[in-house]
């Protein structure tokens, strides 16, 4: 038994410090070529590496125990060696390769390589001898420091897996699964969970090469197949009626060039709660009551059915895609614009404030790479707070945030992303409506939550700063409920966006379809702020704006005009459905969903 666990903790503990050494080669060899960290950067960067190592290492020790239980003929010492001298050298051809090629691409190696395999013959035109032996060089010193580390730290001569130890074999390896994940919490492994830096270069240093590539390979699969609608010149050129705007707004609703600005994305909070009842009572009666006041629009629509995909939508004006998420893949949303970087540049200083782990489906390599400032979740709050699954609940997390805006006299924008709305729909007070069926579980979730926004804003409307102060409500998606609409149907993707605060000088309800992806250049553009790099977002207060609402579903896509909404499956490539009159060629819809994958790809 002694040599069973000898044996883990050695052959555990060679793969650690092996990729520990590869950390540090790939730090000294891009710091030679000019990149920079602080000394912070640094320590975070080799400390969150060791986290997702741990993940990828357990992945490599559990796999020999798995072969030896199946074929037990095979010499377990025998297998643990070859299995580890062609893991070394699989291993130090892909360092290699990710060493050298960094400082072109300024991001790991993920699939993005192997798409030129079918072009070997072009893309080694480009490949210079320099580099070529470099990759070679390293490939040579990385396989030599993981056979000398295996000899030195893995040496236990008398050790063979013994049928005797089985129970403890069915215990430890089972127990692998923890770091597999990343952890026992709700949130796997991805790599928003190493991402701590505004600096790309420290977040990715502390990727697992290996572990990227496999996750990028993973999400790829997800990636629905480009569409190809029509020739790209057709595409560009029905995208531009779609974007044609003179972004000319009269009048506008601010009466603050600069004002501070508090911007709340709430959970789930379809607008098929707005202004309705259940059995004769208000489900969310604070925001009718705000609504009243500011500018509200009744027929915003999201244009995905997740929380990262509206997050990216809203702050960066990038649309849902079939079966994807760009959030999931950090080197696209590098490249993306920024709400919170925009105002970053007009001195405005940014804060993000969620309940739950911010880790969540890479939400913070996504807010990173936007330049977020600083992010406040539950690892802020104390442990006796924790009183939701995913964290704590939004009464909590709002007094923070309240309690952050009453002393904050900077140039502030907050984003506040809402959580109790969430399954598993629990509330921590006494319900409004007892019945036991999800949907009205749901809704007594979003009368909590609406509860105490109405709160925050009652409070704020009395403090001095609600004069500067422009409040966004926005909710990050739809939701079936109530009436458990299709997943497919425009109602799904209903949502309320409203322009509130002191600092907006008109009370009106706006009829016109407007998009959750139109946010951005419509804040910008009221404050003159350029909004030229929001490809796929237009200003909703211009006098020339198209109503008009895009969404994904799915393997689909939706697209809603005054007169009529049409619902079209990729998977049938035909419209599923068509509500009223359409006036308007669809291939416009076409244009822009392969517009939007056409973009997706290249970033």
């Amino acid at each position: 038994m002694r040599h069973y666990f000898q044996f883990i903790f050695r052959f555990y503990g060679f793969w650690l410090i092996f990729f520990s050494v590869l950390r540090i080669y790939f730090l000294l060899f891009q710091l030679f070529f000019g990149y920079r960290l602080t000394a912070n950067e640094l320590l975070g960067s080799l400390f969150y590496g060791i986290y997702m190592d741990l993940a990828f290492v357990s992945f490599i020790v559990v796999i020999p125990f798995l072969i030896y239980f199946i074929n037990k003929w095979i010499p377990f010492r025998k297998l643990v060696y070859w299995y580890s001298t062609i893991l070394i050298a699989l291993i130090a051809g892909i360092y290699a390769g990710d060493i050298s090629l960094y400082r072109e691409w300024g991001f790991r190696l993920d699939k993005t390589a192997f798409s030129y395999l079918d072009k070997f013959q072009e893309a080694g035109s480009f490949i210079s001898v320099f580099n070529i032996l470099l990759v070679v060089c390293f490939f040579c010193l990385i396989a030599f420091s993981g056979t000398y580390l295996y000899q030195k730290i893995f040496t236990i001569r008398k050790f063979e897996l013994k049928y005797s130890t089985i129970w403890i074999h069915l215990i430890i390896v089972p127990a692998l699964i923890i770091p597999m994940r990343g952890g026992l919490g709700i949130i796997p492994m991805n790599p928003g969970k190493v991402y701590f830096s505004t600096n790309p270069f420290a977040n990715h240093c502390a990727l697992n090469t290996c572990w990227n590539l496999a996750y990028s390979f993973s999400q790829a699969r997800k990636v629905n197949a480009r569409l190809q609608f029509m020739e790209a010149a057709e595409m560009n050129r029905l995208f531009d009626t779609w974007k044609l705007q003179k972004d000319n707004p009269q009048p506008r609703i601010l009466n603050k060039q600069r004002p501070k600005i508090l911007f709340f994305l709430l959970e789930s909070f379809t607008a098929k709660m707005i202004g309705s009842n259940y059995k004769n009572q208000e489900i969310t009666p604070r925001l009718n009551e705000w609504f009243k006041r500011g500018m509200y629009f009744k027929q915003a629509y999201s244009t995905g059915d997740r929380t990262e995909i509206g997050l990216a939508c809203a702050l960066s004006g990038f649309p849902a895609q079939p079966q994807s998420s760009i959030v999931h893949h950090p080197r696209k949303t590098e490249k993306l614009p920024s709400l919170i970087r925009s105002l970053n540049n007009e001195n405005y200083h940014s804060s993000f404030y969620y309940g739950g782990d911010i880790s969540f489906a890479s939400m913070n390599s996504y807010l990173y790479n936007c330049g977020i400032e600083s992010i406040i979740d539950k690892s802020y709050f104390p442990k006796e707070s924790y009183n939701a699954k995913w964290g704590v609940h939004d009464h909590i997390l709002f007094e923070r945030l309240l309690a952050d805006i009453a002393i904050d006299t900077s140039l502030f924008f907050k984003l506040c992303l809402s959580l109790s709305s969430h399954p598993p729909y629990d509330i921590p007070e006494s319900r409004t409506w007892f019945e036991s069926k999800e949907e009205v579980q749901f809704l007594n979730t979003a009368h909590y939550t609406d509860k105490y926004i109405g709160k925050v804003l009652d409070s704020l409307s009395h403090l001095p700063i609600w004069d500067d102060l422009l409040v966004i409500v926005v909710a990050d998606h739809g939701c079936r409920f109530p009436g458990n609409s299709a997943y497919h149907l425009p109602e799904k993707f209903h949502i309320p966006i409203w322009f509130g605060g002191g600092a907006v000088g008109v009370d009106s309800t706006s009829e016109s379809i407007v998009s959750q992806n139109d946010i951005a250049a419509s804040l910008l553009g009221e404050m003159n702020i350029s909004n030229d790099s929001f490809e796929f977002s237009r200003n909703f207060f211009s006098a020339d704006y198209k109503p008009s609402a895009y969404y994904a579903y799915n393997n689909g896509f939706g697209w809603l005009e005054p007169e009529c909404a049409r619902v079209f499956s990729n998977d049938k490539m035909e419209i599923i459905l068509t509500e009223g009159n359409p006036q308007t060629d669809f291939n416009i819809a076409k244009a822009f969903l392969q517009k939007v994958l056409t973009v997706f790809d290249s970033k």
